[in-house]
């Protein structure tokens, strides 16, 4: 048979067990602002950094606002010219497609 010791912790000992390295390694040295946010800059993670929105993006709102009233027809139409200026939407006209059937059964936009 083995025999199993169980000791008391020391009082003022520091906690030991599996997860003590994992604690020594929360309490890694930040770097200063002004370093943090050159490295960002520098690898374009900045939050300041603002991007223009593109044609494309604008067109995809637009057909999502359109399609949010129920206008499926005028949110298609959106869609593909999103997609003719370089969108990536052709899974959204899809999915906008199938429900083309049903669209009598939406609630008209003025309706609301």
């Amino acid at each position: 048979s083995s025999v199993a010791f169980v000791c008391a912790p020391v009082a003022g000992a520091p906690a030991a067990g599996p997860w003590a390295g994992a604690m020594a390694d929360t309490s890694a040295r930040v770097l200063p602002r002004a370093v943090r946010e050159k490295f960002e800059k520098e690898q374009g993670l900045s939050s300041f950094s603002q991007v223009a929105p593109t044609k494309a993006s604008l067109l995809e709102k637009e057909a999502s606002e359109l399609a949010g009233i129920g206008n499926l027809r005028g949110a298609i139409a959106k869609y593909l010219e999103a997609e003719e200026v370089g969108g990536n939407v052709r899974h959204k006209i899809q999915n906008l497609s199938s429900f083309l059937p049903y669209e009598y059964l939406l609630p008209k936009a003025g309706k609301r």
